[in-house]
């Protein structure tokens, strides 16, 4: 049997726990057209303090996580710095980009862009 002040210390040491809560910035699906051939996803912290980044991913149809070809997004990003993340892409399916950023409301805004061969942008869109 548990005594009670046992059951207090868990109590409170579970309220004041800070609980670390994640956002989830993503864009897509977006098609470019079958002159495809890169999707690239850019990530901005206009907040005032630095962010984890604890996941990021580009996704092709149907949810197939890619391989990046371009990593330039570490674990954090410091408070008005941007990073980005490319994967080559050969076929003629939409992709989507997933950023996981903490901590929750962080001040986080993000690009997707699908390119052809010569790095023109054939498909844009906010992350949200």
């Amino acid at each position: 049997m548990l005594n009670k002040s046992f059951l207090a210390l868990a109590a409170m040491i579970a309220v004041m726990s800070p609980s670390v809560q994640a956002d989830v910035l993503a864009a897509g699906s977006a098609y470019g057209g079958p002159s495809q051939t890169q999707a690239v996803c850019y990530i901005y912290n206009a907040g005032t303090g630095p962010v984890s980044i604890t996941s990021r991913n580009i996704f092709r149809e149907p949810n197939i996580n890619l391989p990046l070809a371009y990593v330039g997004c570490g674990g954090a990003l410091a408070a008005g710095s941007s990073c980005g993340i490319a994967a080559n892409i050969a076929n003629n399916v939409a992709h989507s980009c997933r950023f996981v950023v903490s901590p929750s409301g962080a001040d986080v805004r993000g690009t997707f862009e699908l390119r052809d061969v010569a790095a023109r942008v054939l498909q844009n869109s906010d992350m949200r």
